[in-house]
């Protein structure tokens, strides 16, 4: 009988699950909801001031649990692994990051409220379609990431299929 590390698989959902609320909703508001939304004079859509306090809310706990499960993920699960991938996948993963902190760097400054950032949330559709970008690349790096094989630190080969011949 298989056993199943519980607490691997928690850490994993509370690492997708946020991921995908965040990169689905920011793609969401980039590519639909905002640039088909009539502005108000002020040239933000008017129901934009409604949504964003939630959006704080949920974007910053998203937020939060990628942080807190993708450290965990790292040390716990992939850190014994990788030790000895080589340099690209340390490269790869060093790149991840960087966008991650960007991705939610342009996340919190969308959904606060500092004047500082304010030119920054008067372009909401096109924060959101960079947040959105970067959010996508980083899926692609990660599976990337997935299939970097320990021992010679490239992509692993898929197995040999044989296809039926007729």
């Amino acid at each position: 009988m298989q056993s199943i590390d519980w607490v691997a698989v928690l850490f994993r959902w509370m690492h997708i699950i946020p991921a995908i609320i965040l990169l689905g909703g920011t793609l969401f508001l980039g590519l639909i909801a905002i640039p088909t939304t009539t502005p108000r004079e002020g040239g933000l859509p008017a129901w934009l001031g409604k949504v964003r306090k939630r959006w704080a809310m949920l974007s910053g706990l998203c937020i939060l649990l990628l942080l807190v499960s993708g450290l965990w993920n790292f040390m716990a699960y992939r850190l014994p692994e990788v030790k000895d991938t080589g340099p690209l996948y340390h490269a790869l993963f060093g790149i991840k990051v960087l966008l991650s902190l960007g991705v939610f760097f342009i996340i919190s400054v969308m959904s606060g409220r500092s004047a500082t950032f304010e030119p920054m949330r008067s372009k909401p559709g096109k924060m959101a379609m960079i947040a959105g970008l970067l959010g996508l690349t980083i899926v692609m790096i990660a599976g990337v990431l997935r299939g970097i094989h320990k021992d010679t630190g490239l992509p692993s080969n898929p197995p040999d299929v044989k296809l039926p011949t007729g």
